[in-house]
């Protein structure tokens, strides 16, 4: 019984540590090119890509984005011929910028509020892992002002505060059962904040030749006061009482470096590689407000690896109102096979995508993106839950933005 709680208190932040559940979709310009354009775009969405480019837009502008995330996964059992599916859900992060300051000045201000973390998933109450997992939701919610200086015409710097908010719900089966045969259930919940910070600087040439460098802080994002509630047989409430619980959330920091130069006169290309401090998540603890010999504290080695992405992208200018965009990338996962999780059985990754800008007016535009991510086939045997299998999964993301400068 003891393992049994060491799996369910294990499971609840797990989603906040894969690429699985990383949300590159503030920017359908950038998506579109499968996320490279850092150096590229200079909007009002480089709060979050690069702030250090913010203030070389011409106009200051507002938009506001969302992407339908609809994540996908299989899992056949070892020894089984049977595939069981996750239930189609769709994970709306939205974004919303603003950049305002003087025009042509040395210096502009703006605010983003955007999810770069967060998903769902939902395998149901009848597959092989479900007390490891029957349904998951996580979000985390980034609020960042931020600042921007022109050093000179080509270089420029910024930086914003960022203030984190994420949310946890979690459910899983327990293998207890009532008269009428059915098993129990745990669900965990809770909100925790934590504080961090995002850098960037931008550098261009007059040939159109950028270089964009981002480093984005980790946020420890502290849960406290979270509720653990459990639908167990009255025999056996006392074992697993009703109550508060604490964590914490490490969410990783990043390290981004971003190029773009134009190929010919209309069209441009942009190459993104992007470093991920995976490593701060080797263990995770739970800290339990009401103890007992069943629902202890715990605490489980994760040592999960660095990570790395490259992506490339193009940029066509087909007319004075219309771009074209296409893009791809590969992503290497920081999950090591001992660790893999339902919550995002992460591997590594190949992604495509294609998206387009059409500028209505001046002043109002549209951007619409659409990005298909493959994780890789992956056959493991979780080290705490001993679940064995094969993974795979896909995830479908289309998005829309719309932005008015002035």
């Amino acid at each position: 019984m003891k393992r049994l709680l060491l799996c369910l208190l294990m499971a609840s932040p797990a989603l906040a540590f894969s690429q699985g559940s990383q949300v590159n979709t503030q920017s359908q310009k950038a998506v579109g090119m499968a996320g490279a354009g850092s150096a590229l775009f200079i909007d009002e969405t480089s709060i979050l890509y690069n702030p250090g480019a913010l203030v070389k837009m011409e106009n200051n502008a507002i938009s506001l984005g969302a992407s339908a995330i609809m994540y996908r996964s299989a899992f056949q059992e070892k020894g089984s011929s049977e595939v069981h599916h996750t239930r189609f859900q769709i994970s709306p992060p939205v974004s919303l910028f603003a950049a305002f300051g003087p025009k042509d000045s040395w210096w502009k201000a703006g605010i983003g509020i955007y999810t770069p973390y967060g998903g769902s998933v939902d395998w149901g109450k009848e597959w092989p892992g479900r007390y490891s997992l029957t349904n998951l939701s996580m979000r985390a919610f980034y609020i960042q002002p931020t600042l921007s200086f022109k050093i000179t015409d080509q270089f420029s710097v910024g930086g914003g505060f960022v203030y984190n908010v994420g949310i946890v719900d979690l459910g899983r089966a327990l293998p207890v059962f009532g008269s009428d045969g059915k098993a129990g259930q745990a669900d965990l919940s809770g909100t925790g904040t934590g504080m961090g910070y995002n850098l960037g600087v931008h550098y261009n040439l007059a040939d159109e030749f950028a270089i964009s460098l981002n480093y984005r802080s980790k946020v420890i994002t502290k849960l406290e006061g979270g509720d653990a509630t459990f639908d167990v047989p009255a025999s056996l409430a006392a074992n697993f009482p009703n109550g508060k619980f604490d964590a914490e959330l490490p969410l990783p920091a990043s390290f981004n470096v971003g190029i773009a130069f134009p190929v010919s006169e209309k069209v441009k290309t942009a190459i993104d590689a992007s470093f991920i401090d995976y490593s701060i998540y080797k263990e995770l603890v739970f800290d339990y407000e009401n103890n007992t010999p069943t629902l202890q504290d715990t605490r489980s080695e994760k040592n999960y690896q660095n990570a790395f992405s490259a992506k490339i992208g193009f940029n066509y200018e087909a007319t004075d109102k219309l771009e074209l965009r296409a893009g791809t990338g590969y992503v290497y996962t920081p999950v090591q096979a001992k660790y893999v999780y339902p919550e995002t059985p992460d591997n590594n990754r190949m992604m495509a995508a294609a998206g387009l800008t059409y500028k209505f007016t001046p002043n109002w535009q549209m951007s619409a993106a659409y990005v298909f991510q493959k994780i890789l086939k992956r056959t493991t045997t979780n080290a705490e839950t001993q679940l064995s299998g094969a993974y795979e999964t896909n995830i479908h993301a289309p998005g829309i933005s719309l932005s008015y400068s002035w």
